[in-house]
């Protein structure tokens, strides 16, 4: 069974999320699975031009979450969330 991650999270992806609410508890429980899911993958991914890393996105409650892993510190970082355009 694979280790668990810690998950680390960007303050400021908190900023598009209202203060209460559905969504936000939906976002916010996600980010407290994430450890124990992250070898799953998310969604889809995609690989960052610059430096060729390559980072997860999940969709939950209407939001776009952007992660990866650093496998080598067992640590998943969220680094962006913002809503989805219908």
């Amino acid at each position: 069974m694979p280790r668990d991650y810690r998950v680390f999270v960007n303050l400021e992806c908190l900023d598009v999320l209202k203060k209460t609410g559905k969504r936000r508890e939906a976002v916010i429980g996600f980010f407290r699975v994430l450890g124990s899911i992250a070898h799953l993958g998310g969604d889809f991914q995609m690989i960052d031009p610059e430096s060729s890393r390559r980072f997860e996105v999940t969709h939950v409650a209407g939001f776009a979450i952007t992660w990866w892993v650093d496998a080598a510190v067992y640590e998943v970082k969220v680094v962006d969330v913002h809503p989805i355009a219908n």
